[in-house]
């Protein structure tokens, strides 16, 4: 008999809100004291020592004045008199929690004045550029209010590098009479911002960045523990990676090879291996400290399996960062020559006649006969496994820039381990059975939903953020001190954005950006990583977080890495 089902019944069954995002918008997000009360003011924060490179003051010489800042609550500041108009722009890849970044700019300002306006730019920064906009409006906040993505306004890439740019972005903010702008993003991102204070200043408008980046590699020693979403991107892929070692305890055959998003810096990777226990875990920067060849690494890997066929379990899982070539000196050194032999090459090329409409051999030979390749060169490059070699080849980005996500170092590790067991086996050393599964962990992590940790965190952010403009501050990053602890004891603050500043070669020049934080191999984390691993590696020591937790159980975690650095050294 069919089943008879009224169309009420079946709009529920497929209508697009769900019973769990409907209850997650419910949420209201959480405050600090100093944010929570009717008004807050800045003062300076001392004890921090935040040196200004000479550089960075030539290039910014308003902004680099800028004195660290903490928020205070501030009882006897009036309302302000009049509304303000303040943009905001998302910038780079998405997060999860910066729908709630969005909220807490727009509540802030309604709560300094009901009539302030928040005007969002549609795709990214470009969207500065190109007078695309949206005024954001209350519906907007609560219908993704804790929700993942940034597709509320989208997302770009584009840097604000030429002065054509920047007159752009003037004249948009001077149509639309902004007083304010809040760029969110990562060390790019936070880049734009820190030139466009000192650029904008001049026609009234302040500038604000805030930290987003699920690798986790946007960080202030004492100041900026980690961005928001990083938390949220790594339980997405701690709950995969924790359904793969119950498929490992289950068959008893497979050995995973997981490679997961951070190019630049492991925290991804190390963050995941505390939430998981998983048998091998590579940490790039402790490879590149180590001056590790891709064979080493090999070796670490297969020593763990065949330790382990010994104990007759033939299976695991390995977490591999994705940038983790960018950390074994001979393979960087190569991409580093190949990249500027590329470009050069191009740049006298027609377009029909690029490096990448070569074949294969006919781009090994140019390499071959280029006078910045060494014998040396050749022998390391030779040495490799085919799917390497034509990795390292694959086409740059727009900016000349090797793309690591598109090397596929599981695979390649994988195939490397298996070569090597051979050998072993043919020794009598591995008696095993090498069985493999590899895999890619990446966008899955930014689109996921918001841990509450990052709910709260971000919304904070946007206040901060209104706080700092309220004050008359620009060319300043919004942060929370003390994320380890409740949220009754967080600290929000203002850290001058020319302060963190270095010089770093991009497209064959110096230029001026916000310096990458790397895992810190003196941290307590790392040092507890290290003794742990040995345990982890022979043992089936594999722990379940579960997925993100909303209530109940789990609900207030915060990242383990967090937590564990903030012990006393």
């Amino acid at each position: 008999m069919a089943n008879d089902r009224s169309p009420a019944q079946l709009h529920e069954l497929l209508r697009t809100e769900t019973p769990f995002t409907a209850e997650r918008c419910s949420y209201q997000p959480r405050l600090c004291p100093a944010l929570a009360v009717e008004s807050s003011s800045t003062r300076p924060l001392p004890g921090f020592d935040l040196e200004v490179l000479k550089v960075a003051k030539e290039h910014l010489p308003f902004v680099s004045q800028n004195t660290l800042l903490q928020i205070v609550p501030d009882g006897d500041r009036p309302q302000d008199l009049h509304p303000r108009r303040v943009g905001i722009v998302l910038s780079g890849g998405p997060a999860p929690g910066g729908h709630n970044v969005i909220a807490g700019v727009f509540e802030a300002l309604r709560k300094l004045h009901p009539d302030s306006k928040l005007i969002g730019f549609l795709g990214g920064p470009s969207g500065i550029m190109m007078k695309r906009y949206t005024e954001v409006t209350l519906p907007m906040v609560k219908e993704h209010l804790n929700s993942s993505g940034f597709h509320m306004l989208g997302t770009g890439r584009e840097k604000i590098d030429t002065p054509e740019k920047m007159a752009s972005c003037r004249e948009t903010c001077q149509v639309l009479s902004l007083s304010g702008l809040v760029v969110v993003g990562g060390d790019d991102s936070n880049t734009n911002a820190a030139f466009l204070a000192e650029n904008l200043r001049h026609v009234g408008v302040q500038v604000i960045g805030i930290p987003k980046t699920i690798d986790g590699d946007l960080q202030v020693p004492g100041l900026l523990p980690i961005p928001f979403g990083f938390h949220s991107a790594c339980l997405a892929y701690a709950t995969e990676i924790a359904n793969l070692n119950a498929d490992c305890k289950s068959d008893l055959k497979y050995w995973h090879f997981n490679r997961l998003m951070g190019r630049s810096a492991s925290h991804i990777v190390m963050e995941v291996s505390f939430q998981t226990h998983p048998n091998v875990v590579l940490i790039g920067e402790e490879i590149e400290e180590k001056e590790f060849t891709i064979h080493n690494v090999v070796r670490l890997i297969a020593d763990v399996v065949v330790e382990r066929a010994r104990q007759g379990k033939n299976y695991g899982t390995i977490l591999i960062p994705e940038g983790i070539l960018e950390f074994i000196h001979e393979i960087n050194a190569l991409i580093i020559k190949i990249s500027y032999i590329i470009a050069a090459y191009n740049r006298e090329a027609a377009p029909e006649e690029s490096f990448h409409k070569l074949s294969f051999e006919d781009q090994v030979q140019l390499i071959d006969n280029s006078d910045i390749w060494r014998d040396y060169d050749s022998r390391v490059f030779l040495g490799l496994p085919a799917i390497l070699q034509r990795g390292l080849l694959l086409p740059r980005d727009s900016h000349g820039n090797f793309q690591y996500a598109q090397v596929n170092t599981d695979r390649i590790l994988l195939e490397m381990v298996a070569t090597y067991l051979r050998k072993q086996r043919a020794k009598g050393i591995y008696k095993g059975v090498f069985r493999t599964q590899n895999h890619y962990f990446g966008y899955e992590g930014r689109g996921t939903f918001p841990t509450r940790f990052d709910c709260d965190y971000a919304y904070n952010l946007g206040f901060a953020a209104v706080s700092l403009l309220a004050s008359g501050a620009t060319g300043y990053m919004a942060a929370i001190r003390n994320l380890h602890q409740p949220v009754s004891a967080w600290q929000p603050v203002g850290i001058p954005l020319a302060a963190l500043m270095h010089l770093e070669e991009r497209q064959g020049r110096l230029q001026l950006v916000i310096q990458k934080q790397r895992v810190d191999l003196d941290s307590p984390a790392f040092k507890i990583l290290a003794q742990e691993r040995a345990r982890w590696a022979a043992g089936d020591c594999y722990r379940f977080p579960g997925p993100i937790q909303f209530h109940g159980a789990g609900a207030d975690n915060k990242p383990i890495t967090l937590q564990l650095n903030s012990y006393e050294r």
